[in-house]
């Protein structure tokens, strides 16, 4: 696997990529596509820029910021991790796929946020993120509707609530990705649930 950022990508200073037909776009652990190219993935990622597609347009509308996104370029053998090995024998080694068999496989392990085909549950784009309209994305859920609806019980006492409408209007969102839960500020910055836990509690906000 090679990794390029995509300001590398628009500027053409990627090295040759020959070999690898997987791509996947992702801003640390959160993968927004996952993409395949039987020609040059290079060309491929260009194409969506140009049109643009759903990909291309999530970029330009969170310039500058997606500058720095990353681009993973695959071979086939580093998708192996991925796809489930089948066997006749129990200790006969199968490991025969094609790119769309590693393609569909990593979608399933990775849940792009953009792809709709084999994503049964696409991660969602969290708030800090520009696109929810645009692109036809689930608006994201706010720190006050999230908590009270999963997080918070039903007999969470009026100064809970009230520190829940605090957080919300000072711009913090409470969010899940993958399996992680944690409370993103309008700002960037990121605190988990045990790290807000002190806060809540005292009934205080974090300092940005």
């Amino acid at each position: 696997m090679i990794r390029f950022t995509v300001k590398q990508l628009l500027a053409k200073e990627a090295a040759e990529t020959l070999g690898h037909l997987i791509y996947v776009v992702r801003d640390a652990d959160l993968v927004f596509y996952v993409g395949q190219s039987r020609r040059d993935v290079l060309t491929r990622f260009g194409e969506h820029m140009q049109k643009p597609s759903r990909l291309g347009q999530l970029i330009q509308l969170n310039e500058p910021a997606s500058d720095n996104w990353s681009v993973d370029f695959y071979a086939l053998a580093d998708c192996a991790a991925f796809v489930r090995q089948k066997s006749l024998f129990a200790l006969q080694e199968w490991q025969h796929f094609d790119m769309d068999m590693a393609e569909q496989a990593m979608i399933q392990a990775m849940r792009p946020v953009l792809n709709r085909d084999f994503n049964e549950k696409p991660t969602p784009l969290p708030a800090g993120y520009l696109g929810h309209a645009a692109l036809f994305l689930p608006k994201p859920t706010t720190a006050t509707s999230a908590m009270l609806s999963t997080a918070v019980s039903p007999t969470t006492s009026p100064q809970d609530r009230i520190w829940l409408n605090r957080m919300s209007l000072q711009g913090w969102v409470h969010e899940t990705a993958g399996n992680r839960t944690f409370w993103r500020h309008a700002s960037g910055k990121t605190l988990t649930e045990a790290e807000m836990a002190a806060y809540r509690l005292a009934g205080k906000l974090p300092k940005i």
